[in-house]
């Protein structure tokens, strides 16, 4: 600072370095004190119990129902199947519902929410939906959980989220995935918000390039 006509005061740059260290300073302090919005924090929560669930369900069906480990060929009842047949996702849903606590079978799937362009649901030149998640339920806290297996376990899933997570990526080496949605019809419908897609390699689920 320098003396000027008898009155105190800052030079210009002085007042830029001020206005340079505040910047800096509420850059790391604002963040911090940003408050979660309280829904999203209970549906965070809901996701991690789901995918906690969804994890040791896979742990039981491959130690009970696979054969050495592989979820590419697996029993139901005194049948084998395999990951490639072409009713793998039905079979595979199924062995899931043993493992999970469903409270609802009854989905209507006839609601708009299944007809819109969500998750990775693609249309064909007729219009039918391709590649889509099916077989849904009902499963604890009310979530809304859905399957769909690949006829190999080397597809890239793409807009995995697990549920600490809000930010889509590609997880390689899949079998197929496990869908669910917190609130199920109720919007915001948004991957990493109130929807979270958790692939599922042959040892189990996966969350990344690496077997959780």
């Amino acid at each position: 600072m320098r003396k000027y006509t008898g009155k105190i005061a800052f030079t210009l740059s002085e007042a830029m370095i001020v206005i340079v260290i505040m910047g800096v300073i509420g850059a790391i302090v604002i963040p911090q004190l940003k408050v979660e919005n309280p829904t999203q924090r209970g549906w965070t929560t809901i996701a991690k119990k789901m995918s906690v669930n969804l994890t040791q369900a896979t742990t039981e069906m491959l130690a009970l129902n696979a054969s050495l480990d592989d979820l590419t060929i697996l029993r139901q009842g005194d049948k084998v199947f395999s990951i490639a047949d072409a009713d793998a996702t039905p079979k595979m849903a199924d062995l899931f519902m043993q493992y999970l606590s469903n409270i609802d079978m009854n989905v209507d799937t006839t609601k708009e929410y299944f007809s819109q362009d969500i998750l990775d649901y693609k249309r064909n030149s007729t219009g039918d939906k391709i590649n889509s998640y099916s077989n849904f339920h009902y499963a604890v806290d009310g979530v809304l959980v859905g399957y769909k297996f690949y006829g190999t376990c080397s597809a890239t899933e793409k807009n995995a989220n697990p549920p600490e997570e809000t930010v889509k990526y590609e997880v390689t080496d899949s079998c197929g995935s496990v869908f669910f949605d917190i609130n199920a019809y109720k919007k915001p419908n948004k991957l990493g918000s109130d929807q979270y897609i958790i692939p599922v390699g042959v040892r189990g689920m996966k969350y990344d390039n690496g077997i959780q």
